[in-house]
């Protein structure tokens, strides 16, 4: 337990000094390729700036879309089309949508649950913070620095994903508060 700790506090130090792997030893390299071959999981859990860019693909090419006005695609067809995003986002994207428009069939939610609000920064988003522990970004508008948004991601099949946005699969107490 206690080597846990000290192993954690370690790589907490290391993260805060740069890119993760500029930082790991031989040896430490060494152990998480070990476990990579025994049990072919990616032993990677915490992200670093460099790790943005699907999640920075992800927020402004939507913003991109919603640009197009008449010919924006829909928000459930475009997430559901979309790579950068899990499953878990797409199935909560229409599990809330689907019941905002069952409690209020003319207006449904009334905002856009990826940015939690009915505006957005029309030159789209950049990092704010990043929360190398939990995942978690706060994206602030390239050209509205006041609007902020809270995304999650997450590290699958070699990829690191949008895991959460706005509403979606964001805990209330994480969520800017508006």
């Amino acid at each position: 337990m206690g080597e846990n700790i000290i192993y954690i506090l370690v790589s907490l130090l290391l993260l805060s000094c740069g890119h993760p792997g500029d930082n790991k030893t031989k040896m430490e390299n060494s152990i998480d390729n070990e476990i990579v071959n025994k049990t072919g999981l990616n032993v990677q859990t915490s992200i670093s700036t460099d790790d943005c860019d699907n999640a920075l693909k992800f927020i402004n090419g939507y913003v991109d879309n919603l640009n197009e006005m008449n010919k924006a695609i829909g928000i459930i067809e475009w997430v559901n089309s979309n790579q950068l995003v899990t499953e878990s986002f797409k199935k909560e994207l229409s599990r809330i949508l689907d019941e905002s428009y069952k409690n209020d069939p003319e207006l449904g939610l009334g905002f856009d649950p990826i940015f939690d609000a009915q505006d957005y920064p029309d030159s789209g988003f950049e990092i704010g913070s990043i929360d190398t522990i939990s995942n978690y970004l706060i994206l602030k508008g390239k050209d509205w620095s006041q609007f902020k948004i809270v995304m999650k991601v997450k590290y699958e099949d070699t990829n690191w994903l949008v895991d959460g946005c706005g509403i979606i699969n964001i805990p209330k107490e994480k969520r800017i508060e508006k």
